[in-house]
């Protein structure tokens, strides 16, 4: 069996895209496809993030990487491979960073400044995952941004440092790998406390689009399922999937 490999096109229309197009045309052949198998750019002319969101980064001065995994458990726990994830990019930042949060369900802040956003796109076989391709762009050496984007950062703006972006991004990769490898994917419960003691704003009372109705709420955890618990001023608790909350 073949080492996987960190392969560099300099110039995408969107890793996730290209990636899960080389894994379905390998299944097609019959080919296995190795985990971890990655793909990083310079340049992403349609990247995006979840939902409708873009992702802007200028040429060569960020982290734009998609990987692919085989986490091979069941769909109904998919939200693990999630915190994974978050975790795993947690940990890679904090060797640059003193602070790092997670906002659910996928971005890293610094400091209430977005620094990295995370696309994951799951593949089912029957109620198991498949193959999971996720990618991310990390804020390395971004200097300015437009002003449409809400609350941004780098490293070089927390450190006042450039940082060589070909040698993070094989670190990080090589980090995600360890760090799958590492990661206790039999023990649910526990993943789902270390991730949320992460989250960003949790405990604080802060405005929110709840389903429409703007609202003060505190977020005060997750359900089995990755979605997030909060709790209004008056104490009515609520439960909220992507797409039923906005962070004001």
């Amino acid at each position: 069996m073949t080492d996987p490999v960190l392969q560099f096109i300099p110039d995408i229309a969107s890793t996730n895209r290209w990636l899960t197009q080389e894994v379905a045309d390998s299944q097609a052949r019959g080919i296995t496809f190795q985990p971890f198998t990655a793909i990083c750019t310079d340049y992403q002319a349609e990247g995006h993030g979840m939902g409708s969101n873009r992702w802007f980064s200028d040429r060569g001065k960020n982290i734009l990487l998609s990987v692919y995994f085989t986490p091979r458990t069941e769909a109904a726990r998919q939200f693990l491979f999630n915190q994974y994830f978050a975790l795993a990019t947690r940990q890679f930042l904090l060797d640059y960073l003193p602070e790092v949060a997670i906002k659910w369900p996928n971005d890293l802040y610094v400091r209430g400044q977005k620094i990295a956003g995370i696309l994951i796109e799951h593949h089912l076989r029957g109620d198991r995952l498949d193959y999971t391709i996720a990618g991310i762009g990390i804020n390395i050496n971004q200097d300015c941004f437009p002003e449409e984007i809400p609350h941004p950062t780098s490293l070089y703006l927390e450190t006042g440092q450039t940082f060589p972006v070909e040698a993070l991004t094989a670190s990080y990769w090589q980090h995600l790998r360890h760090s799958f490898n590492t990661f206790d994917w039999q023990t649910p419960i526990a993943q789902n406390e270390a991730y949320t003691l992460q989250l960003y704003q949790l405990g604080e009372y802060k405005s929110y689009l709840i389903r429409g109705e703007q609202c003060e709420a505190a977020i005060t955890g997750l359900d089995d399922y990755g979605q997030l618990r909060l709790r209004k001023r008056n104490g009515e608790e609520v439960v909220c999937g992507f797409k039923e909350i906005v962070f004001l």
